[in-house]
């Protein structure tokens, strides 16, 4: 398990992003779910497109349409993203919030699973023991809720899934994401024209600028996702993703919402599971860069 340090980086900050994204969510708090989620989709084309013309990358995406294989992975990458945020805009609006924190929180396990199972990745008895306590901390959530959590897994499996894709697609970052905006924007434009044009009239200045930087601020941490999932382990990336929930809890605490005592016990399982997985990280590092330091076996 080779560690890239840069797609390390860029994978935490791509994670605590996502983990502060909620505050500004908030800022549109008055403003139709769908509509923010349509001109997520458009304006993350707008700013991707912008972002290639830019840095002279076109010809990249050109040649990223053009790769059969690729965009075989990229379309229904596109569909699972957009499924993701389209679910979890509709939780959100009918009482499921629960049932999303849950998700977000199974979702490194899923990817994790998938990691082993799919890319054959190697894993150690530290992380396997990772796991396992982040598994105990979701658990109890879950026997807490009291039902089995259809929302949650299925907001777990489509992004876990769409983290599948994006690996195997292995396409340029920027490209890929534009790629992936520039299928689902017709149908997006379509769909607002048609059933949000009450809202999109009585949108004030800021909140279509908030809106706008709203694309902005969702194609960034994408571009970031599709850079760090393709230079490290799935099985990072997988763990990285309990950095996003757990500054959303944290950010809801600080808003007045007190977790229960159930969630506080599952907050530490899952704590603690950071934890060691961090220092089997380091350890990782550390061989590694002791394998590298030794001198090579001279030949027979």
């Amino acid at each position: 398990m080779r560690l890239k340090k840069n797609e390390f980086v860029v994978g935490l900050i791509c994670y605590v992003m996502w983990g502060i994204l909620p505050a500004y969510w908030n800022l549109l708090s008055g403003v139709d779910p769908l509509l923010i989620l349509c001109c997520r989709i458009v304006f993350s084309l707008v700013f991707t497109i912008c972002l290639l013309l830019t840095t002279n990358r076109t010809k990249v995406f050109i040649e990223t349409l053009k790769d059969k294989p690729a965009m075989w992975y990229l379309i229904p990458a596109s569909v699972l993203i957009t499924f993701n945020w389209g679910l979890y805009i509709w939780a959100v609006n009918n009482g499921h919030i629960l049932d999303c924190s849950i998700g977000y929180y199974m979702n490194p396990l899923m990817v994790f699973l998938l990691g082993t199972i799919i890319f054959r990745e190697k894993f150690t008895k530290l992380q396997i023991v990772a796991v396992i306590l982040a598994f105990i901390g979701m658990l109890i959530s879950v026997i807490a809720y009291g039902s089995f959590p259809y929302i949650s897994i299925s907001l777990s499996l489509s992004f876990s899934a769409y983290g599948v894709f994006k690996k195997k697609a292995g396409a340029d970052p920027v490209s890929s994401i534009a790629v992936e905006s520039m299928i689902i924007t017709p149908f997006a434009i379509l769909f607002s024209f048609l059933f949000l044009r009450d809202s999109i009239v009585s949108a004030g200045i800021v909140e279509a600028i908030l809106l706008i930087v709203g694309g902005v601020l969702t194609a960034v941490p994408l571009v970031l996702y599709a850079r760090a999932v393709n230079g490290i382990p799935f099985i990072i990336v997988g763990f990285f993703q309990y950095i996003s929930p757990s500054l959303s809890t944290v950010y809801g605490i600080l808003r007045g919402e007190r977790p229960s005592a159930s969630q506080y016990v599952s907050f530490i399982f899952i704590g603690l599971g950071l934890i060691v997985f961090s220092i089997a990280l380091v350890l990782i590092s550390k061989a590694e860069q002791k394998a590298n330091a030794a001198p090579p076996v001279p030949s027979k």
